[in-house]
C-alpha cells in the first residue's frame, strides 16, 4: 500500500553529505515517539548533481503491509540541475521507496528538535549494502537499563513475503532472548521495540537472518537526554579490501569450473544479428549458476525502441531450462513499459511459466555494462546486477528466488548463452549497432 510522496516534499537548498548512489532506495520511517524531552522527523537530502533536470518517483509504504500492490502511481517530483530537495515523511512510519536517474543522490538522517540536537544517521538501502536471504547480519553494541532503550528495524526489500529470525546474544556468547521469529510481508517494514524490557544489559548483540533480501539496525536512545544513536549491521573480514587492489577480472574462484569466451563477441549487423556460445556443463550436482558478460549500448531500434533488447539468454540444452535471461527496453513516451530492465528465469518451466522480474532502467547509449546473472540455487538467491562501468556504480539489481536448490548436470548437458535477436518476431528487437563481449561463466558443485 502507498500513499503519494508529493503530499510531504520540502524544497530546500540543503547538502547531500554522505549520499548513496542512485537507483530505487529504500529509507525507513521508524515514526518514534518523543525520546526525552526530544521529537525526531525523518528528513531525506536528494541532490541532482546532473546538468539537467531530473524526475524522482517516490511512494510511502505503509508499516507492516504488503508494499507490492500500488492503488495510485508513485508521485513524480522534477529536480533542478544542480538542486537538492529535501523530503520529510512527517509521523509516517513505514519505508519511503524512491526511483531516480544515475546523476541523482540521497542521503537520510533523524533531525531532532530541542537544544543541540543535530540528528543521527539513518540509512539509505541500495544495491550495495542490502544483505542476501540466507545470510546473517549482526548489530554489535547494543544496551537497555536506567532510562535507556534499544528499538530493532527489519525491512524486507523483496517482492515476496519474507520469514526473520532474531536472537540476543551477550558478548560471552551466551543467548539472551530468541530465536524470535517474525513475518514480513513483500516490500515491508517491521519496527520491534524496547527489545529488552527495561533490562540493564550492555554489549549484547542482535543477530538477525531473513530468507529474502533485507535490511536491519537499532536505535538506541537515551530518555535523560534525548538522544539517539543509530547502530547498523557489523563489518566482516570477508568482505574486507584485498590490499594493493582487488583480484583481476577473469580469475576462476575457487571451487568453481570455468568458461570464458573473451574479447568481442558479437557486434550485431543486419547479417549477422545473433550470437550464441555453447560450453560443455561439467558433470554433478550443480549448487550455483554465474554468468557474466559487458554490453556496450548502441542506437535503440528505431521502428520499436522500447521492444525487447535481448542483453542474454542463458539456460542449459534449451529454454525449458533457464538460468536467466535479460532484456533492456528503450525509450519510447507512448510505451507505459519503456526504460525497463527486465530478468525471467525459471527450472523446469515453460516460458509462460517462467518468474519475471522488473524494475525502471534507463540505458545510456555508448555506455557499457557489466552485467552479472548469479543464479544461487543452494542458497535460494537469484540476483541480476548492472554496474556501468565508466563509473563503476551499480545502476541496478533485480532480486528473485531459484525455483529449485540444484540441478544434475549430464555428460550430454551444455550451457548455452545467447546475445541478440534476429528482429523476426513482434517486441524482440535487433540490436544493431551494439557490442558483446567477455562472456564468463561459473559452475560450482
Amino acid at each position: 500500500m502507498s500513499r503519494p510522496l508529493i503530499r510531504s516534499l520540502l524544497l530546500t537548498a540543503l547538502c547531500a553529505a554522505g549520499a548513496a548512489h542512485a537507483g530505487t532506495v529504500y529509507v525507513p520511517s521508524p515514526g518514534l515517539a518523543p525520546v526525552g524531552g526530544s521529537t525526531y522527523e525523518v528528513q531525506i537530502s536528494i541532490t541532482n548533481l546532473g546538468a539537467t533536470v531530473s524526475d524522482v518517483r517516490g511512494a510511502l509504504l505503509l508499516t507492516d503491509t504488503d508494499g507490492v500492490p500500488r492503488p495510485t502511481p508513485p508521485a513524480t517530483v522534477t529536480i533542478q540541475a544542480g538542486r537538492t530537495s529535501v523530503i520529510k515523511p512527517g509521523a509516517f512510519r513505514g519505508m519511503t521507496e524512491i526511483t531516480g536517474g544515475n546523476d541523482v543522490r540521497y542521503s537520510a538522517r533523524l533531525v531532532g528538535t530541542g537544544p543541540g540536537r543535530l540528528g543521527v544517521y539513518l540509512p539509505v538501502v541500495t544495491a550495495d549494502n542490502l544483505i542476501r536471504g540466507g545470510q546473517t547480519a549482526v548489530l554489535q553494541g547494543l544496551a537497555s537499563g536506567a532510562g535507556r532503550g534499544a528499538d530493532l528495524t527489519l525491512m524486507n526489500l523483496a517482492a515476496t513475503a519474507s520469514q526473520c529470525t532474531a536472537s540476543l546474544v551477550k558478548a560471552d556468547g551466551s543467548i539472551l532472548a530468541g530465536p524470535a521469529t517474525f513475518a514480513l510481508k513483500p516490500l515491508s517494514h517491521r519496527a520491534i521495540p524496547d527489545l529488552f524490557s527495561g533490562s540493564v544489559v550492555n554489549d549484547v548483540r542482535a543477530v538477525v537472518s531473513c530468507t529474502q533480501s533485507f535490511f536491519t539496525f537499532a536505535l538506541l536512545s537515551d530518555a535523560a537526554t534525548g538522544e539517539l544513536s543509530y547502530v547498523g549491521p557489523a563489518g566482516n573480514g570477508a568482505a574486507g579490501i584485498t590490499p594493493g587492489g582487488t583480484p583481476p577480472p577473469g580469475v576462476c574462484p575457487t571451487g568453481a569450473t570455468c568458461f570464458d569466451t573473451k574479447g568481442v563477441v558479437l557486434q550485431p549487423t543486419p547479417s549477422h544479428r545473433v550470437q550464441r556460445v555453447t560450453y560443455p556443463a561439467p558433470v554433478g550436482v550443480a549448487t550455483r549458476l554465474r554468468l557474466s558478460l559487458d554490453v556496450t549500448v548502441g542506437p535503440w531500434y528505431a521502428p520499436d525502441p522500447a521492444g525487447k533488447t535481448l542483453i542474454y539468454w542463458f539456460v542449459i540444452n534449451r529454454n525449458f531450462d533457464m538460468a536467466g535471461l535479460l532484456y533492456f527496453r528503450g525509450p519510447d513516451p507512448t510505451m507505459p513499459d519503456a526504460n525497463q530492465v527486465i530478468a525471467r528465469h525459471g527450472i523446469g518451466l515453460t516460458h509462460p511459466q517462467k518468474i519475471k522480474i522488473q524494475q525502471p532502467f534507463t540505458a545510456q547509449i555508448g555506455h557499457t555494462y557489466h552485467v552479472d546473472n548469479d543464479y544461487d540455487m543452494g542458497r535460494g538467491v537469484y540476483t541480476v546486477t548492472v554496474t556501468d562501468m565508466a563509473t563503476g556504480l551499480v545502476v541496478a539489481q533485480l532480486l528473485g528466488t531459484p525455483n529449485v536448490r540444484s540441478y544434475n548436470l549430464k555428460a550430454t548437458d551444455n550451457l548455452l548463452v545467447d546475445m541478440g535477436f534476429p528482429g523476426t518476431a513482434v517486441d524482440e528487437v535487433p540490436t544493431d549497432g551494439w557490442t558483446y563481449s567477455n562472456v564468463h561463466v561459473e559452475v560450482y558443485k
